[in-house]
């Protein structure tokens, strides 16, 4: 248990949240955040109405919706996490901070936990922000809790996997700019264009009615794929190009929990990385 406390509630950790929290800036993120799928939300309501005004509140609309904000976010998230988490390292080595944080009482590991807590709290903290908006949605109807629940998992092991890519380019590269332009290269390349690959293995290189079972890993690293599984959005266009695979819509469903734990084991995996590069004993020679 005290270990355990000693990796939450580590110097590095608080500082980052009180500096973090300071002045109106969090504040107004947060306000910008949640009216943009506000937004989003009233949007689509308004098309649906003007499409057919006697739609109303049906649950039609209210699935609609909950697609379309529940990716939004996860576009969002894409875009925030890199951009909060890429510096935290970086940053401490252009300010010459980084040797003395390593030369405390606190380990490596203490140091990286901290940093990367702190960097994604605050995108979880925009994510549970959202709750409100999909809580209005649910009055249409048209998913269910159980489905919301299962979205949220998704989102906090994508937020903790991408704050540990993020990490790790940190502890590679001195500057902050060129950590942030790597990290954010490597996840929006791999969530954007991993379907493309995935098309492109399955119409080029190999035959079409039998696509190759490693060809999965396109789908199973995917947040985009493991949201919509875990959402229960319809997967059968998003997965049709290895249909003879996954026969069925209870495999299709699966995506969402072989991600996540595809997902942590990575994180870990870059963690334990990113501790083995700012070991001041183990640490090679920094770019």
């Amino acid at each position: 248990m005290s270990a355990l406390r000693g990796f939450v509630l580590n110097p590095v950790f608080l500082r980052e949240v009180r500096v973090r929290m300071r002045g109106w800036r969090t504040a107004g993120i947060i306000v910008l955040y949640v009216g943009l799928l506000g937004l989003l939300a009233m949007l689509i309501f308004a098309a649906s109405m003007r499409t057919n005004r006697t739609v109303g509140f049906a649950p039609e609309v209210g699935a609609i919706i909950y697609a379309a904000l529940a990716m939004f976010q996860l576009v969002l998230l894409v875009l925030a996490v890199p951009g909060l988490a890429a510096g935290a390292i970086a940053g401490e080595r252009e300010r010459q901070t980084l040797d003395l944080l390593l030369v405390t009482r606190l380990t490596a590991a203490q140091v990286v936990v901290g940093k990367l807590l702190a960097a994604t709290g605050f995108a979880l903290l925009l994510m549970f922000a959202s709750l409100p908006v999909f809580g209005l949605i649910f009055l249409f109807g048209g998913f269910s809790l159980y489905r919301l629940g299962l979205s949220a998992v998704v989102y906090v092991v994508t937020v903790l996997l991408l704050g540990a890519v993020s990490i790790y380019f940190s502890a590679l590269y001195r500057r902050t700019q060129t950590a942030v332009v790597a990290a954010y290269g490597v996840i929006t390349t791999w969530t954007l264009l991993s379907p493309l690959f995935g098309a492109l293995t399955y119409h080029v290189f190999f035959d079409r009615a039998n696509p190759p079972v490693w060809g999965l890993v396109f789908a199973y690293t995917n947040p985009a794929f493991g949201l919509a599984a875990a959402a229960g959005l319809p997967l059968s266009e998003m997965t049709r190009l290895y249909t003879p695979i996954l026969t069925t819509e209870a495999l299709r469903e699966a995506i969402w929990w072989k991600y996540c734990l595809i997902a942590l084991g990575l994180m870990a995996l870059l963690l334990w990385r990113t501790v083995r590069r700012l070991d001041p004993v183990r640490a090679p020679a920094r770019r």
